[in-house]
């Protein structure tokens, strides 16, 4: 028995360490965060110990509406004519496996770690970011315009957004004074990455989870409403001034916007997303509670614009979805889907956390998320699904490590 507790620990352990370099490969690999989160399976598998894992999940609301909404996602190939295509985009979900092994496994003295150890990968990525818009190398498919070295300049905006938030956090609420000064520094550079890149959406999601993280932060309201103005103006102004990128697509954006209102001109970035909006309409109407199936809403909204929009043709080439994910979820898997996954997010905000920071984490990277969904389909990419289990696993896995240190004092008071 006890041999068999020793190999189990060291399955725990050796899990642990894995999810330490996961957590710092995230920013940097596709291929690195494939590879780990296999290991992090095997390890997970050899631990053992199912019975305890099963009814940790049984009793977490997070973790049964989100298998309820991947459930609904494989239900819906029995009415979905595509089913190859749907199948391939449902496989992708497997890249949230390590939010399961995270709730059940990841030890207390490691949460730390995984927060750090992300961090670093981002640094990483940070300094192969500045290299290349200095000019000093190149890198992949990055760019002195567009400097996203690893992934799609949408998603990096997000990753850079919620990094300056968390490094944010620690100066407004933790560590001594020599940290907060090397945190700010960070912070700067960081924040100057997220304004060098072509991510409007991360850059707005900023300004969000900013008012978010200075609700958290300080117990007078008007102060905190009067710190995001501030600190966010300054960023903002800064940005604008000094970044050729940001200034640019600030400007296109509000001229796609005008386009819009006074030409219902649907043939911009803008525009196309607007548009999504009036065709998302007639899908839902096919089906509301159901949905009209996976990657068949796309199939049916370019028929729709065929058939009713004829000034949106020129969406055909650019929107493989809906640029929403709001209403990519309602079209594919209709109100019931979408009920699914807003409930896994709600579920999330009532689970008690009581350490500070992570309970400041919570609510920026949701605030953060909820708000990308907006303007972007971000739900079921590799990158950002590795970021959605490294965040919701740590907060399920300090749930866990609070409920088990609840019960041992009531066992000694008792």
């Amino acid at each position: 028995m006890q041999l068999i507790q020793s190999k189990k620990y060291n399955f725990t352990l050796y899990l642990n360490y894995t999810a330490v370099v996961y957590a710092f490969i995230i920013p940097l690999s596709r291929a690195g965060i494939g590879i780990l989160t296999a290991m992090m399976i095997l390890l997970w598998l050899l631990e053992g110990g199912f019975k305890d894992k099963l009814n940790l999940y049984r009793k977490n609301k997070v973790i049964i509406f989100l298998i309820l909404f991947l459930l609904l996602g494989f239900v819906s190939l029995l009415w979905t004519e595509d089913q190859q295509v749907s199948l391939y985009l449902q496989r992708r979900y497997w890249y949230l496996f390590p939010l399961f092994i995270f709730m059940t496994s990841l030890q207390k003295e490691f949460i730390p770690k995984l927060l750090s150890a992300f961090i670093l990968g981002m640094f990483v990525s940070e300094v192969i970011a500045y290299g290349v818009f200095f000019e000093l190398w190149s890198f992949m498919n990055a760019t002195v315009a567009n400097p996203s070295p690893f992934m799609h300049h949408i998603i990096y905006s997000i990753f850079l957004a919620f990094t300056a938030l968390l490094l944010l956090n620690y100066i407004f609420n933790f560590h001594t004074l020599k940290y907060k000064i090397m945190y700010a520094f960070f912070f700067v550079t960081v924040t100057g990455n997220l304004f060098l890149t072509n991510g409007r959406t991360g850059q707005l999601a900023f300004l969000v989870g900013l008012f978010t993280l200075a609700l958290l932060s300080f117990k007078h309201k008007l102060k905190a409403f009067l710190m995001t103005i501030l600190l966010g103006g300054v960023v903002f102004v800064v940005a604008f001034n000094i970044s050729t990128t940001f200034k640019q697509r600030v400007l296109l954006g509000k001229s796609d916007l005008t386009q819009v209102i006074e030409k219902k001109n649907y043939c911009s970035s803008w525009g196309g997303r607007v548009g999504a909006w009036i065709v998302s309409q007639d899908i839902i109407k096919e089906d509301p509670l159901l949905g009209v199936g996976i990657q068949d809403n796309m199939k049916l909204f370019h028929e729709i614009i065929d058939e009713k929009h004829p000034s949106m043709k020129c969406m055909h080439h650019s929107f493989m979805h809906t640029h929403n994910q709001y209403l990519q979820i309602w079209t594919s898997l209709g109100f019931l889907g979408l009920f699914l996954f807003l409930a896994m997010f709600y579920a999330l905000v009532r689970l008690p956390i009581k350490n500070k920071e992570l309970h400041h984490i919570k609510y920026i990277y949701i605030s953060i998320l909820l708000f990308s969904f907006m303007p972007e389909v971000i739900w079921g990419r590799q990158f950002s699904l590795a970021l959605t289990a490294l965040v919701f696993g740590i907060l399920l896995a300090q749930n866990r490590v609070e409920n088990e240190s609840s019960s041992r004092e009531s066992k000694t008071l008792a």
